[in-house]
This record gives structure tokens, sequence and C-alpha cells, in this order.
């Protein structure tokens, strides 16, 4: 009987320790759609290409889903931002999106940091299937 007691209060941490650390993943999602959400200026150069760009860039939190909408030459494309890991066991974490830019599909994997004023900055790499020199893009928050 003793032995049950003590294996079901091991099942029983364990269970906790997984519900506990999938609560703190959704909580790290929320804090991190709200600090992410707002306006930024757009520079980007496209792939295999030395043509660059410039742009805006807002990011909402609607429903817990971050909604992007890029404006490009006063042509605007709304997409849906995700976030990912890359780089294996290393997990580290990255913002994904896909959007439509000069009749084209594209993806997107960005980074971001905290600036000097503690607002998200972006950084990442555009891709098109088949791209050999990803384009670049960095996104610099509006402050308002």
């Amino acid at each position: 009987m003793r032995a049950f007691l003590a294996i079901m209060a091991i099942v029983l941490f364990a269970n906790s320790a997984v519900c506990a650390d999938a609560d703190s993943k959704r909580l790290d999602d929320e804090s991190l759609r709200g600090y992410m959400a707002g306006d930024y200026e757009l520079i980007g150069r496209k792939p295999d290409s030395t043509a660059t760009y410039s742009g805006h860039v807002t990011i909402q939190d609607v429903n817990g889903i971050l909604q992007v909408t890029r404006t490009i030459d006063g042509k605007a494309d709304k997409c849906v931002a995700r976030f990912d890991t890359v780089a294996g066991n290393d997990k580290i974490p990255v913002l994904r999106i896909r959007f439509h830019f000069g009749g084209k599909e594209y993806d997107a994997t960005y980074r971001w940091q905290s600036d000097p004023d503690n607002y998200p900055r972006f950084t990442g790499y555009v891709y098109l299937p088949g791209t050999k020199s990803p384009g670049l893009e960095a996104l610099f928050p509006v402050h308002r």
C-alpha cells in the first residue's frame, strides 16, 4: 500500500508540473502578445535582390491572436503571426508570419529584443520558395 501511495504521489507531482508549465506558456504568450502590440516602421531588402523598401506594420492582439497589417507603397496586407522556436534543443523563440508582397507569398522569421525604452524591436529574414539569399527586415517601434 505504501508503494502504491508513493507511486501515486510521484504521478500527481509530475502531472502538476506539466500543467504548471502549460499555464506558464499560456501566460508567457499572452504577455508577449501585449508587449508586441503596436505600430512599427519597417525597412527591408527583398530576397535574392538589392532592392529595398519601407513601410508601416501594425501588430494587434485580437482575442489571443497576433494580427499583422503590413502597408508598403500604400498597399496593405493582413496576416497572422505565430510564436515558434528554432535551433533544435536550444528552442530559440521566434515570430513567424506569411504575407503577400508584390503578388508573391513570403515567409518571414523574426527575433525580437527590447530597445533602450523597453519597446520591442524586430529583425528577421524574409524568404520565397527556393531563395538563395534571404531578404532582411527590421521593425522599429513608433513612439507616441
